[in-house]
């Protein structure tokens, strides 16, 4: 906000702040940034036809438990955990 940006896909810097020192957020603010917003919301209606979802429980869901950015962006890409 300070920025004057709407998104955080929208800085060129690598933040971790806020919300983004958690990985699901960080993983797919990376993903818009490298693919764009279009590709992002392609992969999700794909792998919710998969039956991948974002919120199972609470606030966790299938996109949750990566240790890993990339891991997590080749899961939103795929739709495969490998």
């Amino acid at each position: 906000m300070e920025k004057g940006i709407s998104h955080c896909c929208a800085c060129g810097e690598d933040c971790k702040k806020g919300i983004l020192s958690k990985m699901k957020p960080y993983g797919f603010t990376l993903f818009a940034k490298r693919y764009g917003m279009d590709r992002l919301l392609d992969c999700l209606e794909e792998n919710e036809k998969r039956g991948i979802v974002y919120h199972r429980r609470d606030l966790d869901g299938d996109y949750d438990g990566f240790d890993d950015p990339e891991k997590l962006i080749e899961f939103i890409r795929t739709g495969n955990r490998g």
